[in-house]
């Protein structure tokens, strides 16, 4: 029997010599240490890192498969006022690009509006239902964002009432596309677009961009394509992609358009959320923006995130954006709620090798809980809403699992799927919850990957007089952070705990000393157990800065704590 996972090992990067400092033209031996453990290798390449803004540069848009046949079918409603509906989907990545999309086409004429499906009722994808609305509605074009690629029939319905349809789409391909009018999706063979980790809301941007670039003058195209990046940004977030090469510069180009004043809407749930504008972050929008807008589908509609991120008016910003952190609230309270109630059963399924749980588990907050018990455990995990007759559930699994493969080896339980290899969603018979879950945890044993937290990669050995300014300057220069560009995380050994304190919501704050040095720390949500003071601990941080009563502070974020290595207490001179 498969056991529950180990805490997750510490891998220190091996440190480098004064050669490696060299070739990379550094100016110090941690910002060296840290560019080389993210593979960069020349001088050349360092800089092109650290200035993203002017690093790699955006993939010429026409390189994308089936674009020149959605810019001609696109321009030519807009000339001939055609109305467009822009079908998106109901979380961030989904309806950032459904805002991207319409704010493009309407800039350019269009008579353009927008369809959000409902997650309780209508689940994710293209639903016949919506497409014939949106025919009775007056349109006679139909553009995706982040669904679609699967939506065969529902093409095929759309075709036969006279609806053109373009797919844009970055979802996992099916055996066999939709005969749509388009389809755009970096993943396609035959695709030379060269970033293929775009979210939803990045191929919506590349048509965008075309659109753009079509219609307009150079200079202004450029304008409107930087200011549209903030969309771009937000879908590339929310949807966990590589943040590396185009990615990249577009969250800091989204980044940088939001400091520079932002739409009206992202201005109001920046203020909301109790950030400066002028400083928000790649990680703001990760911890704080995005998920505000995703409690709006969650929690209720999401067509609130949407129309914050269109609106025009002020005061109606500021309403949606209250009623948005209203929301996050509630979500947080429930899914808080659920991961208490759910923990004993979730721990029994680990020891099986796979959790799935069914019951009235809110579909709204079922992704949320199946990432919380997969970090926890190690293992693939699946939250099902039962209902009548079909339930609907979504799953979140470990590396070295590809889910898309394992839910093709259930296929005859299920209804649908589609997603990721790390992230899906799929609809099943309620009478075949049971078989499903058996199926389920098969294919997850016959992948014969164990249980197994990921490890965490280690940058540093740092005094803790080390954390401060100047860290935090250093550390800001890898901005943005996400995966494939890991925030800098450092290790500090044999420090002194003069003082913990239990905060609300399950987090801990710490008093932490070295020698002379004492700096403050906080975890947010620890796996780990609580430090006993006077207790002697290794921690592995990041380190953040903070505003607080105009005060700034540089603030330890500690992500793993134990007890010092005997033998192991010097720190390296890094």
């Amino acid at each position: 029997m498969l056991t529950v996972a180990a805490p997750p090992p510490w891998l220190l990067a091996p440190r480098i010599g004064e050669d490696e400092q060299r070739s990379l033209g550094a100016d110090s031996l941690l910002l060296a240490q840290l560019l080389w453990n993210r593979g960069i290798r020349s001088a050349e390449e360092a800089h092109a890192f650290l200035h993203p803004l002017l690093g790699e540069p955006f993939g010429d848009p026409h390189l994308m498969l089936g674009l020149s046949s959605a810019t001609d079918r696109l321009l030519s409603a807009i000339r001939g006022g055609e109305r467009i509906a822009v079908y998106g989907d109901y979380d961030v990545d989904g309806v950032a690009g459904a805002a991207l999309l319409t704010t493009a086409l309407r800039g350019l004429g269009a008579d353009v509006f927008v369809h959000l499906p409902d997650r309780a009722r209508d689940g994710y994808g293209v639903h016949p239902d919506a497409v014939r609305k949106l025919v009775g509605d007056g349109a006679r074009v139909m553009v995706t964002v982040d669904c679609g690629i699967s939506a065969n029939q529902e093409v095929h319905l759309a075709r036969s009432l006279g609806l053109d349809v373009i797919v844009t789409d970055h979802h996992t391909l099916p055996a066999g596309l939709p005969s749509a009018f388009a389809v755009l999706n970096p993943r396609q063979d035959r695709c030379q677009y060269p970033c293929k980790d775009l979210a939803g809301g990045g191929v919506a941007y590349q048509l965008a961009r075309a659109l753009l670039r079509t219609m307009l003058d150079p200079a202004e195209a450029e304008h409107r394509a930087r200011d549209l990046a903030m969309y771009a940004a937000l879908s590339t977030v929310a949807d966990i992609m590589p943040i590396t090469g185009e990615n990249r510069s577009i969250v800091a180009q989204g980044v940088a358009s939001l400091r520079s004043g932002g739409s009206i809407g992202m201005r109001a749930l920046v203020e909301a959320s109790g950030r400066e504008l002028a400083a928000v972050s790649a990680t703001d929008l990760a911890f704080r923006i995005i998920p505000r807008l995703n409690a709006a589908g969650r929690m209720g509609n999401a067509r609130d995130a949407l129309d914050l991120l269109l609106a025009t008016d002020p005061a109606e910003a500021q309403m949606l954006a209250l009623r948005l952190e209203e929301a996050n609230l509630a979500r947080r309270a429930r899914v808080d709620e659920l991961l208490a109630e759910l923990e004993g059963p979730a721990a029994a399924g680990a020891e099986r090798g796979a959790i799935v749980l069914h019951g009235a588990y809110p579909i709204g907050v079922a992704g949320l809980l199946a990432t919380r018990f997969a970090e926890r455990h190690g293992v693939p995990c699946v939250i099902i809403e039962r209902g009548a007759p079909t339930s609907r559930g979504s799953v979140r699994g470990v590396v070295g699992i590809d889910l898309i493969g394992v839910l093709e080896g259930c296929s005859e339980h299920l209804v649908q799927f589609g997603g990721h290899e790390r992230a899906a969603g799929f609809t099943v018979p309620s009478n075949e919850i049971e078989l499903f879950q058996t199926a389920f945890e098969q294919g997850v044993r016959d992948v014969g990957v164990a249980p197994c937290l990921p490890a965490v990669p280690v940058d540093a050995v740092l005094k803790l007089a080390s954390v401060g300014t100047r860290l935090a300057d250093l550390v800001e220069r890898f901005d943005p952070c996400g995966p494939g560009n890991l925030r800098p995380m450092f290790l500090s050994r044999g420090l002194h705990v003069r003082n913990v304190a239990k905060l609300k919501g399950g987090h801990l704050r710490l008093e932490l000393a070295q020698e002379w040095t004492v700096r403050r720390a906080v975890a947010f949500r620890p796996a780990f157990a609580a430090p006993t003071p006077g207790a002697r601990v290794d921690v592995v941080y990041e380190v953040e800065r903070s505003t607080w009563n105009g005060v700034e502070r540089v603030d330890m974020l500690v992500r793993d704590v134990r007890e010092s290595t005997p033998g192991r207490m010097a720190p390296a001179a890094v």
